[in-house]
């Protein structure tokens, strides 16, 4: 058989609870044997249904509070654990929202990165929802979509649209029910001699049904009783339900699937898998080939930061190593461990750096004998012949017609007059 996968939104006071508390101790007083509920409540409300209700139909009922995604992670499994019949969420806003909140910046932004990492705590609770071997319905803050429509002066408003299932973000949890409702209240006036009074009801509108046909489209209305509930209360949802219910025993339960592309990505069979690895072992690379150009001994810890933080600034053009290993594209990543390789033979064969310019100049050296490999030249050479066109180019500078003058008599030279 297929279980109920149910998902009940609405606003406050629209008789969410009700209608669930009703639909839950229907099912397991007569299709369950009256096997134990389970409910995760973070409204803290399912404690006096226990008493009113749940006593009253003698059906043991599971209360976990708690306004956590957590919390609902762990009633989940204690629901298969102990071979619970329903399992309740009432309701699943509360702790979409406490995710959110903790996986947000103090500001309230939620980045893509710590995004993801909220949706790895909440697929979880999908996926037991609707995988799991018992009767699931969930309730949940009526929520709308909002969106940019242009008026009829070519304006955008922001314009308010469906409704939704506030929990689960823009894939809002109604997506993953099979049976969606909707609740909102109704007064009604009564006429006759009861004039001027009048009656509340809880109106139901089936706003998806995975049958197709059985209940889809449908709207039913429970009229609120006054007083304590009584014995068979939960008979006139039970019966709006129960079709629905009949037709999903003689559907084969669905099979989930196991099969998963991280086993590809651990076993490094796709591309960029297999470029993860080696940008992994290009950065353990680099960061062992900086410890042997600089290393940090006694008196040279500043000293070593700096000049590798210099390195980093030339190779990248910033000097952060954490944008280094997400940023940096991976040939980029091997032409720098090149570099570095480079200035660390000739480190070792004494060309050591001693302030900003050396350094540079090292750089320079280095990423010569990796493009254009042969030259040769030394780092005292190069800041040798580096100090020589600094004195040329200020004697050039301070008396100008000097250099006039050597260019006139180099033509004159050339040309024999």
């Amino acid at each position: 058989m297929s279980y109920l996968k149910a998902s009940i939104d609405g606003p406050n006071g629209s008789g969410k609870s009700g209608t669930s508390v009703r639909l839950a101790v229907g099912i397991s007083k007569e299709l369950c044997n009256s096997a134990p509920v389970m409910v995760a409540d973070s409204e803290e409300r399912w404690r006096f249904l226990k008493k009113t209700i749940f006593e009253v139909e003698k059906v043991p009922l599971i209360v976990m509070p708690g306004h956590s995604l957590v919390a609902v992670q762990q009633a989940l499994a204690r629901a298969k654990s102990e071979g619970c019949c329903v399992f309740v969420d009432d309701q699943l806003t509360t702790p979409w929202m406490e995710g959110l909140k903790a996986f947000a910046y103090e500001n309230g932004n939620l980045p893509f990165d710590r995004r993801q990492q909220l949706m790895n705590q909440w697929e979880p609770i999908v996926r037991d929802f609707r995988y799991g071997k018992f009767h699931a319905i969930f309730c949940g803050r009526l929520g709308y979509h909002w969106e940019n429509i242009e008026d009829e002066n070519g304006d955008l408003k922001l314009t308010q649209g469906d409704s939704k299932f506030n929990a689960g973000g823009g894939s809002n949890f109604g997506y993953e029910a099979e049976l969606e409702l909707e609740m909102r209240r109704r007064k009604r006036k009564i006429s006759g001699w009861l004039r001027g009074k009048t009656s509340m009801e809880y109106v139901c509108d089936v706003i998806k049904d995975a049958a197709s046909g059985i209940l889809n489209g449908k709207q039913f209305s429970f009229t609120a009783k006054e007083g304590l509930y009584s014995a068979g209360d939960y008979k006139p949802v039970l019966q709006a339900i129960r079709p629905y219910l009949d037709f999903m025993s003689t559907i084969d339960d669905p099979e989930e699937d196991t099969s998963s592309t991280k086993k590809l990505v651990i076993g490094g069979k796709t591309a960029w898998a297999k470029d993860q690895s080696e940008r992994k072992s290009l950065l353990e690379e680099i960061s062992a080939n900086f410890d042997l150009i600089f290393p940090s001994g006694e008196g040279k810890s500043k000293l070593a930061k700096m000049f590798r933080d210099l390195t980093l600034e030339y190779l990248n053009g910033f000097i952060s190593v954490s944008r280094m290993e997400e940023e940096v594209p991976t040939i980029n990543l091997e032409r720098n461990l090149l570099i570095l390789k480079a200035m660390r033979k000739r480190v070792q064969a004494g060309e050591l750096p001693m302030d900003h310019n050396s350094l540079l100049m090292l750089c320079k050296l280095a990423t010569d004998d990796v493009l254009h490999p042969g030259k040769g030249c030394t780092l005292l050479e190069a800041m040798g012949a580096e100090s020589i066109k600094a004195v040329a180019k200020k004697r050039a500078g301070g008396q100008p017609i000097v250099a006039v003058m050597d260019r006139v008599a180099h033509d004159e030279v050339a040309t024999g007059d």
